[in-house]
């Protein structure tokens, strides 16, 4: 029986060791990215710690500019990291300041790995935005009875031109535009909506609507209906402040095409599943929706019960619009409940359910390696432009 119990211990220690490795880390740092300050790892598994003296790189003493750090027990699987000076304002940037995308692979063994960090983000101005972005300070919000900022991008030739231009009303304003104001678990990474729209032709007006500073009643503004965790939903309010204030305004002070059909509203997680309420709510007023990484799995089953509430009249209504959906297969959620909800196959899970009453004429678009987050929603949003662009 020992002889027994020795031999399963044996095997669990040799599973144990064959799903962990040792990882080395050789970090170039180019001329002008020299510093004499530390440099710090941080990823997925220390909880992305910017500042973690545990993993400190060591200055090599033989090579100039060469960094080392040596990671024992990272698991199987993927690997994510970044490098920093300490804090989210330092992250490594590339050659023009702009900040790059977490460092991603796949660990199967002990291995060694390469990188170079050719400038850090604060070697730069912090605002990314560009210079001539409107922003309406304390936009009155009587829905909602408070203020909120609303940041506006006119195309490049608005001032010369005589022409008019569809509208995209996007949420999180404070993220789309700007590093200097967005937020981010990962750094504070923008979505990039400009250099997106001037890329495709410079076709579209911005609205950018920013969310509430207080994580807790962003959340109450985006939920369009009461959850176990927000009790008090705002989310009707707030599409209706979209739909009856601010269209109406941006509409008279703007040279906007109106029309149904030259209207959208995008954004991403809550953002991604407020959108999808807007346009089920108003197909009369939003023609194109963008609904990235929408997170159904904080909305307790209502909206299968709102797509059941639809009137023939909204259906048909419906039956007009685009909607644009993204997912990442990587954007996993643990519940209160202990269970782990894969946010890609909900949205699969809600279109196979209600495709037969709603018969959404949709663009989908699964990243097997997408995460949830904003470097993925630039992705999102360059791709459905990209689309739109393509059919203009």
């Amino acid at each position: 029986m020992k002889k027994y119990v020795f031999i399963v211990l044996m095997m669990v220690m040799s599973m144990q060791a064959q799903n962990s490795y040792k990882v080395r880390f050789e970090v170039s740092v180019e001329d002008f990215a020299h510093t004499d300050e530390s440099i710090y790892l941080t990823g997925n598994f220390n909880q992305w710690n910017p500042y973690d003296e545990r993993y400190l790189l060591q200055r090599d003493s033989q090579v100039a500019n060469l960094y080392t750090i040596e990671v024992e027990n990272i698991p199987h699987g993927v690997l994510e990291y970044k490098f920093t000076r300490g804090t989210w304002q330092s992250l490594e940037s590339s050659n023009e300041g702009r900040l790059v995308n977490l460092h991603d692979v796949v660990i199967t063994n002990d291995t060694v790995l390469h990188n170079t960090i050719p400038a850090w983000r604060d070697q730069f101005k912090a605002s990314t935005a560009p210079d001539d972005l409107i922003v309406l300070k304390n936009f009155y919000m009587p829905e909602l009875n408070r203020v909120r900022d609303i940041r506006i991008y006119l195309p490049k030739d608005y001032e010369s031109s005589h022409k008019e231009y569809p509208v995209w009303y996007m949420h999180d304003g404070q993220d789309l535009f700007d590093e200097a104001t967005s937020e981010g678990r990962l750094g504070p990474v923008e979505w990039e909506v400009d250099e997106t729209i001037e890329q495709y032709g410079d076709q579209y007006i911005i609205v950018g609507i920013d969310h509430d500073y207080e994580k807790n009643l962003r959340e109450v503004e985006y939920s369009f209906f009461s959850t176990q965790k927000n009790p008090k939903a705002e989310g009707q309010q707030y599409i209706a402040f979209i739909v009856k204030t601010l269209k109406p305004y941006i509409d008279a002070t703007y040279r906007t095409k109106k029309e149904v059909k030259y209207t959208g509203i995008a954004g991403g997680s809550l953002g991604g599943l407020i959108s999808l309420y807007a346009g089920l709510a108003y197909p009369e007023t939003f023609g194109k929706i963008g609904v990235f990484s929408p997170s159904i799995w904080q909305d307790d089953e209502n909206l299968d019960k709102y797509v059941a509430s639809l009137t023939s009249t909204q259906l048909e209504k419906i039956l007009q619009q685009k909607y644009y959906i993204y997912g990442g297969g990587r954007e996993n959620r643990k519940k209160g409940d202990g269970k782990v909800v894969k946010m890609d196959e909900d949205i699969l899970r809600f279109l196979e359910t209600n495709q037969g009453r709603l018969k959404l004429n949709h663009q989908l678009n699964i990243n097997p390696k997408g995460k949830h987050g904003a470097w993925y929603w630039q992705q999102a949003f360059n791709w459905m432009i990209k689309t739109e662009s393509n059919n203009f």
